[in-house]
């Protein structure tokens, strides 16, 4: 069943916008020495998630210059269908952005690259049109590619916590429509004894559930976690 992005909670260019900000202030503020902490992301370091992001941000670039006639298989929840937790990165999916990121001969550069890549990403969605677009060879209406975005850059704003503990959270609209992505995803009512990003965390195997949490999931622990 395709869901209407118009029944998730904000604007989303809007939050996509914040999410952005976000974490370009992040980035920008990050030192030599932050940048080899690790992160939620297993294998990966700071910088190794932020040469991710900036591929992300490019990857939004490109599926914003493809309008696709096709019809819609895909929407901003149902996306999510082929990113399951179970394929966690091996070694050479690792290895690939490690290389990208020594690549870089200091931080600044690797800073200043992600900040001109994703500046643009920020740009090209604010004046995206509306229509269906390809991407990742599937077809999604623009809102709801953008949407995925919302979802990707928050999740991974909570990875970088893990090393940058003293930084802000993502800001409550984009934790929440990420939260209600989940919410659609696993078909469940949200679990009142978590707070958004813990809820957030534990739908997407950032955190593992406790015996108090299956306990009091019953039936619907097996929906967890729902996509990383």
């Amino acid at each position: 069943m395709m869901r209407s992005v118009s029944s998730a909670p904000g604007d989303v260019r809007s939050i996509l916008g914040v999410a952005i900000d976000d974490l370009l202030r992040m980035v920008g503020s990050l030192s030599d020495a932050e940048l080899i902490r690790p992160t939620g992301c297993e294998g990966w370091r700071v910088a190794d998630l932020v040469v991710h992001l900036r591929m992300g941000a490019e990857a939004l670039l490109a599926g914003l210059v493809c309008p696709s006639e096709k019809p819609s298989d895909r929407d901003l929840v149902s996306y999510w269908r082929d990113w399951p937790v179970a394929d966690r990165p091996g070694f050479a999916d690792v290895r690939t952005t490690w290389a990208m990121a020594a690549a870089y001969s200091h931080g600044e550069s690797l800073i200043a690259h992600f900040a001109d890549v994703v500046a643009a990403a920020a740009r090209a969605a604010r004046g995206a049109p509306s229509g269906r677009f390809a991407f990742q060879g599937h077809v999604l209406e623009a809102e709801d590619l953008l949407g995925t975005w919302v979802v990707e850059f928050t999740l991974h704003h909570l990875d970088l916590l893990v090393g940058l503990p003293n930084r802000p959270d993502p800001r409550s609209g984009a934790l929440e429509f990420t939260a209600w992505t989940l919410d659609q995803f696993l078909g469940a009512p949200r679990p009142g004894w978590w707070d958004t990003p813990t809820y957030v965390r534990k739908g997407t195997g950032r955190l593992p559930l406790s015996d108090t949490d299956r306990s009091r999931l019953g039936a619907t622990e097996e929906r967890y976690p729902a996509f990383g």
